[in-house]
């Protein structure tokens, strides 16, 4: 794929996931978030667009928000689009209705990390979509749902890059970019993880991963317990050398979550452990909070086999006291992860609907527009009329094939009259004079002048993940003149 083809989705950190969830997004286009809970109760997830704010695809209103009713990070003191950026996660507490909208009693937002990058061990590469920091010694993956004010995240070096990082926090103690962007010079350094404590008194030692912290006199919140595993959140000052002075350490996300049983949530997180059991009566966590699946969970076009370390979902409940434990009771989980794409010039568009290359792209609440800071590649009202789109999204088996958008990138200079999709192949046809693949819901003609990498049409199956550079005939049908096989 030409250019950066997609950046990103964030969120709060490790355990955040299960208190809040709500979606930025908005402002315009009919988008009504897919079905689920609709109640009073939580939200946490990842700004997906404005007008008011819209997180995990409902739209909420903020005008009713008291002078107490947002708490902010460092540098970002209210709930606007001057401040809040797409990708931040959010905890929302609030109402929601059948129409995709609600009304926010409060809203949080706080970095997952801030500091400054000490390694790159994998610049971000356009093409693949990936990339890996290190902030302040933590592994921070970058991916194509990752957002950014960045002017791009080829740009983040060392010693040159102090970065706000808003993330999931994974169960080896990494973290999975939503938004990466600039922090003030002024700003303390924030960490958010789980403590972890060596030694016997008076002679212990603490540290957060790797990294130790000297916790100054006074520095402890008055309700926290130093003890080994407890998830904190930190602030200080970072030295080179691994050294963190601690001015502030305080309960981390998980002390959000209140003891309201029965209570509505929504989730957007990372699977911090796999699932186990069957359907009727499973188990995983999401960013370190337990959920389970009963006979009336509705598991939305996703498998349990599905859902393994590091994958992102979203996950509607409520909660439940189990064995003593604060679980979320899952009503519906959903799949949140971008796992296939296309470009090209758009071909037609019609509401919430879009057609690029033959592939029918779907836009939905949840969909970021990637529009905001680059006035030359501003999307236009209809994304029918952009000259060139990239969009990534989730593959829907459902009316014979779809693409869900969860990112659309704008490009107001046409590109070259072919496209470009990443998909699984769900159908093949053998036959020699009519060789064809299908993958989201589009079937490729191959003849003799397509150019296979490393392998040939035989060697394909149902289920393979492929690349494919195609045309239009001026038949209307479509030929593909390179295919290559994609690794998951």
């Amino acid at each position: 794929m030409t250019g950066r083809f997609l950046s990103g989705v964030s969120a709060i950190s490790v355990l955040l996931l299960t208190m809040l969830l709500a979606s930025c997004g908005g402002g315009g286009g009919s988008s009504v978030a897919d079905g689920g809970i609709r109640g009073t109760g939580s939200s946490v997830g990842p700004v997906s667009g404005f007008s008011s704010v819209i997180v995990n695809g409902i739209l909420f209103k903020t005008r009713n928000l008291g002078v107490d009713g947002f708490q902010g990070e460092v540098g970002i003191p209210e709930p606007t689009k001057e401040y809040l950026k797409k990708g931040m996660i959010l905890q929302i507490r609030g109402e929601w209705r059948d129409d995709g909208e609600g009304e926010a009693e409060s809203i949080r937002y706080d970095d997952t990390l801030r500091g400054p990058v000490t390694a790159v061990p994998e610049p971000w590469d356009g093409v693949t979509g990936q990339g890996r920091i290190e902030v302040m010694g933590f592994e921070v993956t970058l991916d194509r749902l990752t957002q950014t004010t960045l002017d791009d995240l080829r740009s983040i070096g060392v010693d040159d890059n102090r970065l706000r990082v808003s993330g999931w926090l994974q169960e080896d103690g990494s973290f999975r970019a939503s938004y990466v962007g600039v922090a003030d010079a002024g700003n303390s350094e924030e960490i958010e993880g789980y403590l972890r404590v060596t030694g016997d008194e008076p002679n212990q030692r603490y540290f957060v991963g790797d990294l130790e912290i000297d916790i100054l006199s006074g520095a402890a919140c008055d309700e926290l317990q130093l003890s080994d595993g407890t998830s904190v959140d930190v602030e200080g000052e970072y030295f080179s050398g691994a050294a963190f002075t601690v001015s502030r350490i305080c309960n981390g996300p998980a002390s959000f979550l209140d003891a309201s049983l029965d209570e509505d949530v929504q989730v957007a997180g990372v699977v911090t452990s796999e699932f186990t059991g069957d359907r009727n009566d499973g188990r995983f966590t999401l960013n370190g909070i337990p959920v389970t699946t009963n006979d009336d969970t509705d598991f939305d076009d996703i498998e349990p086999a599905d859902i393994s370390g590091g994958v992102l979902l979203q996950v509607e409940g409520r909660y439940i006291n189990d064995n003593d434990v604060l679980t979320l009771r899952a009503e519906e989980i959903e799949y949140r992860d971008a796992d296939a794409e296309v470009e090209g010039a758009p071909e037609m568009s019609l509401n919430d609907i879009l057609r690029v290359g033959g592939v029918e792209i779907r836009l939905t609440a949840f969909t970021i527009r990637e529009d905001d800071d680059d006035e030359d590649d501003r999307c236009p009202a209809n994304l029918g009329d952009a000259a060139n789109l990239e969009v990534a999204g989730i593959q829907r088996s459902a009316d014979g094939g779809y693409l869900e958008a969860l990112e659309v990138e704008c490009d107001n200079e046409a590109e070259d009259a072919g496209f470009e999709l990443e998909g699984r192949i769900t159908a093949l046809n053998p036959q020699q004079r009519t060789q064809s693949l299908t993958a989201l819901g589009v079937t490729i003609l191959v003849n003799e002048s397509t150019v296979f990498d490393d392998i040939d049409f035989d060697s394909l199956s149902k289920g393979d993940k492929v690349e494919v550079e195609y045309v239009r005939l001026l038949n209307g049908d479509f030929l593909a003149t390179d295919i290559e096989r994609e690794d998951d």
